[in-house]
């Protein structure tokens, strides 16, 4: 952890993390949690046992945590030997002042992690500073972890309790699935006013295993940020008092990226069927954490029965399924989350709508080959536009200019590949 200059935000996870190990005394059974702030707690542990005798005994929370921990010769036990842990260290998404209720799970191990943590007399969660809000919801969505079987209707009624939500996928397509071989479904529910009404109604939910609302749980949080180390305990700052001594006469809360050097925009995914929106989409909402539409999904069904009939739409058809678009990204815009929305957007007057009343979304054009275009259209399932509509669409299509706010991208390489040189894009904005 030594070895390379971090940057400011891991520096800060790092100088959080070290503090939060040293509560950890000779002869305690400690929770391990997961993610980026985890690394270094315990990094820091294994230091402590190599250089100042430290003995302790370790229940992970993720086979990736199980695997450093082993590497720094921390031993391990299980709830078999220890089903009370002394104190348990673990990151967080979202910090809610005052009452320290979380949101946890982006790095899919939230159900091991909640465990653990209720298995703690102390649950203490370690972030750099900018894990807080005023209200949980504002910077990522609730994973909530499901079992496979049926997962469709689960999401459906996620979506009934008014959320956005989308099946967590890895950057090939496929489904990610937990240590434990569970599905997760991302959650956008905007500020969450009643975080503990919302708890009880996701787990009503048959087939939901766990969700990543942590409530009257955490006993301290322990971050770092410019002004150095700050420890809360339930019930002692509310988030207005913590930005306005963080920011002085600033009275608004830092943002945190949903990846590291990139701030939140609204992407619109733009191109002719076939060119891969949906895919590149979904691997770019599975990187960042932000609200994901599929815009093919907003159109009137008057205009899926004309495509499905291999019918070509013309403007008029089109003007009211893209004020629904803008409408999506307005909210989007409102809300502060960031969005993605696929949209072929072919023309530059489709592109004006979305820009419409002060927008200014990031259109994300992707242009591949007409003959590979068509073998995909070909092989395509699940869709209701024939491939028989591809020379319309390409005889519409009119690419982003210069002066457009856009960027092009080949998408003859890979999806993964896609997707990393539009996160390298996005990181140079």
């Amino acid at each position: 952890m030594t070895g390379t200059q971090l940057d400011p935000a891991a520096q800060f996870k790092q100088q959080a993390a070290i503090r939060a190990a040293s509560l950890v005394q000779d002869g305690m059974a400690v929770g391990l949690g997961t993610g980026s702030t985890a690394v270094f707690v315990v990094a820091e542990l294994g230091r402590r046992m190599r250089e100042e005798g430290l003995r302790i005994c370790a229940i992970p929370t993720s086979d990736a945590t199980e695997a450093q921990a082993r590497e720094e010769g921390i031993p391990l036990t299980d709830f078999g030997r220890h089903p009370d842990l002394d104190i348990a260290i673990d990151g967080a998404d979202e910090i809610e002042p005052g009452t320290l209720n979380l949101v946890k799970g982006r790095g899919g191990a939230l159900l091991r992690e909640k465990i653990v943590a209720s298995a703690a007399r102390q649950f203490v969660v370690v972030a750099d500073n900018s894990k807080y809000v005023d209200h949980l919801g504002t910077l990522c969505p609730v994973p909530v972890e499901v079992v496979p079987f049926g997962w469709e209707s689960a999401a459906a009624r996620l979506a009934r309790l008014g959320a956005q939500v989308a099946p967590r996928k890895k950057r090939d397509g496929s489904f990610y699935l937990t240590d434990e071989k569970n599905l997760i479904m991302d959650c956008v529910f905007g500020r969450i006013e009643d975080p503990d009404t919302l708890s009880q109604n996701i787990y009503n939910i048959v087939g939901v295993i766990e969700h990543g609302l942590f409530l009257h749980m955490a006993t301290q949080t322990i971050t770092a940020g410019p002004e150095g180390i700050r420890i809360l305990h339930p019930g002692e700052r509310s988030a207005a008092q913590l930005s306005s001594e963080i920011l002085g006469s600033q009275q608004v809360l830092p943002t945190q990226p949903a990846a590291e050097g990139i701030k939140k925009h609204l992407l619109v995914i733009m191109g002719v069927s076939g060119c891969g929106k949906t895919t590149v989409a979904e691997g770019l909402r599975n990187e960042l954490g932000w609200p994901f539409q599929e815009g093919d999904a907003l159109h009137p069904s008057a205009n899926v029965q004309k495509m499905a009939a291999g019918i070509p739409l013309n403007d008029e058809d089109r003007w009211p399924w893209l004020e629904r678009c803008h409408a999506w990204l307005a909210q989007c815009e409102q809300n502060g989350t960031g969005g993605i929305l696929t949209c072929s957007a072919l023309k530059r007057s489709y592109r004006d709508v979305l820009r419409r009343e002060g927008l200014n979304p990031l259109f994300i054009y992707l242009h591949v080959d007409q003959a590979v275009l068509a073998q995909r259209l070909q092989t395509r399932t699940g869709h209701y536009m024939p491939a028989s509509l591809l020379p319309s669409q390409l005889q519409t299509l009119e690419p982003p200019a210069a002066d457009e706010h856009a960027i092009s991208v080949s998408v003859a390489t890979p999806p993964p590949q896609t997707i990393a040189e539009i996160l390298s894009k996005l990181k140079s904005l």
